[in-house]
């Protein structure tokens, strides 16, 4: 009997793993309770923020709510819903969706669900069952089947929250593959005759924009890295008037990876050359939207290495004068043909010289006339590009050193206020806009805005054989070429916006010891600066804007004339030489001289004056407060005896 015992135990052993192995395999081959897939949809909400998005399958969907659609293999008549955190998955429900729901059996993957008997839809809202905010996290679904005795959580398709937007921010813009050299924030120099068959190297001065000639070269574009649903790369143009514009949503294909390329062209073709502002656009997996930078146009500060700069050719004409008769230096970049120029005297289309150079070269020079000084012209042309600069040339010889004037043009305002990134924030960098800016740096929209102005009222000069010296403000300021020793008087012409902090003193002193100075147009020595790096590498501090000028005066906004006369109102120091009505501007800026000063002046009215003339020491400063005068001195009669009178004044006959 007892050895039968152990026999008996054997035997059923056997028999009861013969019967689970039967067992497990009838479970493994038995439909499954809940029929897949389980996935809610979306898998991200946002209960705040949350907005209907085409989804994927191009259909709207709601992402404020995520639903779960769920179907069983085996009728249940008292199926519950809940939501549960995962961070506390074996923990009870933050909200219940359904408690005692009854549901029959759908007929299986095989058969798809045919009528709402079949399936039945639970919708979460993204809050706690007593109506608060769910915190963001990450949470499932919870299916409790009460005739099955089960409760399972859906842990493989866990649901998001989030209640935030994403915070994308473009990190920086860099040049990859075939890398340009740079033009604006960079030198270049060649070596020998390599020039034509090599690319020149570059000399980075400080961090600038990422250069981009295409089709040569890309960029790439790194920004912070999520988890986005969406991702476009926002190109917009930044020098142009107004707000920035957007020209081109690259999306980013591949949301592996926080970077992409950009190959500089704009619906497949080259993009215009100018100044670009890399920006993006990010949604997150709630598809909440967001953009950076957040307000257009945005701060300098906030786009430190966000900008693209695109360049096809570029010309850099000197800051001063050159002699005439000798060689003028300009920079010049154009790295994808070679180039050819020409140089004209203005309003004549008669060539004086021309040349050609390399594509890849830095710089060529350009012999100036003989024996004449003024503004010319300079055109450079590669393949289908073309920049036009002014080239400055001072009268050179004992003659012209003894000439009792001095004319001062404004190429620190010409070169401060051409719109060109130095710094690489996407942003044009200009003296008018209070930035910073380099001096040494290409003119990318023509001649210079009063340019032609200036060039009228030298042609004027000449015209009447008026003995003069021609210089720029920034050689003045630096003591390069012809100075105010021996001089009687001092013309500053059109569009000297910002003077050189370091003339301020220099001009003071001159006239209170006898000379003249007379300035004309608008918005004259409205801003001074400080100008460092010279000549190597020539900078210009942002303007400080005074209340007055050197000599007292104040200046108000340009103001419409509405169609009042702008006439003599008085004249004790015999400037305007009796009554003169300038007609033909429609506008004027207001000028007030230093109180308690005696002065001549022509206006609207004696509180609205145009021009005025007063005794600043032991020597006279004259003031014209109308824009272009210069050109107007080729057709306006009082605008001609004005200056006739000004230049007895500043020549000393007077």
């Amino acid at each position: 009997m007892s050895r039968r015992v152990p026999l008996v135990g054997f035997v059923l052993l056997a028999f009861a793993t013969i019967a689970a192995f039967f067992l497990v395999q009838t479970l493994k081959t038995a439909p499954p309770l809940l029929w897949a897939p389980l996935n809610p949809i979306p898998a991200a909400l946002d209960p705040v923020n949350g907005r209907v998005c085409i989804s994927r399958s191009h259909k709207p969907l709601n992402y404020a709510q995520t639903k779960l659609t769920l179907a069983l293999s085996h009728a249940d008549n008292s199926v519950g819903v809940y939501i549960v955190s995962a961070a506390n998955a074996g923990g009870g429900p933050i909200d219940t969706l359904s408690s005692g729901t009854p549901m029959l059996a759908a007929p299986g993957p095989a058969h798809p669900v045919q009528t709402q008997r079949d399936s039945r839809v639970f919708t979460w809202n993204g809050r706690l069952s007593n109506g608060q905010l769910a915190p963001a996290g990450t949470y499932y679904f919870r299916v409790v089947l009460a005739q099955q005795d089960r409760s399972i959580n859906l842990s493989q398709a866990p649901v998001q929250v989030l209640t935030t937007p994403p915070h994308p921010r473009v990190l920086n813009v860099s040049l990859v593959g075939a890398a340009s050299a740079a033009a604006g924030g960079s030198s270049t120099s060649t070596t020998g005759g390599a020039a034509a068959t090599k690319r020149s190297a570059t000399v980075v001065r400080f961090p600038g924009p990422a250069l981009l000639t295409p089709p040569r070269g890309k960029v790439r574009i790194t920004f912070t890295k999520a988890a986005y649903r969406r991702v476009w790369i926002d190109i917009y143009r930044t020098d142009v008037v107004g707000r920035p514009q957007l020209v081109l949503s690259l999306p980013v294909a591949d949301l592996r990876r926080n970077w992409t390329v950009w190959n500089g062209k704009i619906d497949g073709q080259p993009a215009p050359a100018g100044t670009y502002l890399v920006g993006i656009t990010a949604q997150n997996p709630a598809c909440d939207q967001a953009s950076w930078p957040a307000r257009l146009p945005p701060r300098a500060a906030t786009t430190p290495h966000a900008g693209v700069t695109i360049r096809y050719l570029a010309v850099t004409p000197p800051l001063t004068a050159t002699a005439s008769g000798a060689r003028a230096r300009v920079g010049i970049y154009s790295p994808l043909a070679p180039f050819k120029w020409r140089l004209r005297a203005p309003a004549n289309r008669r060539v004086l010289a021309h040349g050609s150079g390399q594509a890849g070269q830095s710089h060529f020079h350009v012999r100036m006339p003989r024996r004449q000084s003024g503004i010319y012209t300079l055109t450079v042309q590669s393949g289908r590009q073309r920049a036009i600069v002014p080239l400055v040339a001072a009268q050179a010889g004992a003659k012209a050193a003894r000439a009792p004037v001095l004319v001062v043009l404004p190429t620190l305002t010409w070169m401060g206020d051409t719109p060109v990134d130095d710094t690489g924030d996407g942003l044009p960098d200009t003296l008018a806009a209070g930035d910073a800016t380099l001096l040494r740096r290409p003119l990318v929209d023509g001649l210079p805005l009063g340019s032609s102005a200036d060039a009228a009222l030298l042609a004027y000069l000449r015209s009447l054989h008026l003995r003069y010296q021609l210089t720029t403000d920034v050689a003045l300021a630096q003591g390069r070429g012809p100075t105010l020793a021996r001089r009687r008087g001092v013309l500053f012409a059109d569009g000297e916006e910002f003077l050189p902090q370091s003339l301020v003193g220099t001009l003071e002193r001159f006239v209170r010891a006898g000379g003249s100075v007379m300035t004309l147009g608008t918005g004259t020595f409205r801003g001074l600066v400080h100008i460092s790096g010279f000549p190597a590498d020539p900078r210009a501090s942002a303007p400080t804007l005074p209340t007055a000028d050197p000599f007292g005066v104040r200046r108000g906004p340009v103001t419409p004339t509405s169609g009042q006369l702008i006439t003599t109102l008085a004249d004790p120091l015999g400037i305007l030489a009796g009554p003169v009505t300038f007609g033909g501007f429609n506008e004027y800026q207001p000028l007030q001289p230093p109180a308690g000063s005696t002065y001549s002046a022509a206006g609207i009215s004696s509180g609205t004056l145009a021009v005025v003339g007063f005794r600043y020491g032991h020597g006279t400063v004259i003031e014209v407060g109308l824009p272009d005068f210069g050109a107007s001195l080729a057709h306006n009669a009082d605008s001609q005896i004005l200056m006739a009178n000004a230049w007895t004044v500043l020549s000393g006959q007077g």
